[in-house]
């Protein structure tokens, strides 16, 4: 075989060994997975009441931050178990419209539904869930409700004049 009919084999072989090669992992930092998946799975549980599996992905040493009965952090399984207690009981649903993802952390961009939320004059609140997952395991939950949202805002401020 000549020099330019060898080339063009080989040249023309390239996209066939290049497809056939698996796929680089995927580099999550601290996790060992895709932190958007856990995100992701502990949502689903929490809408459908599953507190115990929603809980067993938490690391023993979490932390949930910001709502609900968190606005003072809630460390530890026992103080997240009552807080995913508590969004079973007010029926909070989950729709997940976005979500990012950078080494270790997963931002998920949710419509919440909650049971009560009537009372509020509103349909639903747009909430960004930040995930920053260590292992295997949710280390960090932070929520921040988007106040640039009309309804959400509105929500907030109903929030704010509700007897504590």
């Amino acid at each position: 075989m000549n020099g330019p009919r060898l080339f063009i084999a080989l040249f023309a072989s390239v996209p066939i060994l290049a497809a056939s090669m698996p796929a680089p992992a995927q580099d999550y930092g601290l996790a060992k997975v895709n932190p958007a998946s856990l995100a992701e799975q502990d949502l689903a549980a929490e809408s459908r009441g599953d507190v115990a599996a929603a809980l067993a992905l938490y690391s023993d040493d979490a932390i949930i931050q910001n709502g609900g009965l968190c606005w003072t952090p809630c460390v530890g399984k026992a103080a997240i178990q009552k807080e995913l207690e508590r969004r079973v009981a007010a029926k909070n649903k989950f729709k997940i419209v976005g979500e990012y993802v950078s080494d270790n952390v997963a931002v998920v961009k949710t419509e919440l539904q909650i049971g009560y939320i009537e009372q509020s004059g509103v349909d639903r609140v747009v909430v960004w869930n930040i995930y920053e997952v260590t292992g295997d395991k949710i280390a960090v939950a932070t929520l921040v409700g988007q106040r640039t949202d009309p309804q959400t805002a509105r929500f907030i401020e109903w929030l704010r004049t509700q007897p504590k």
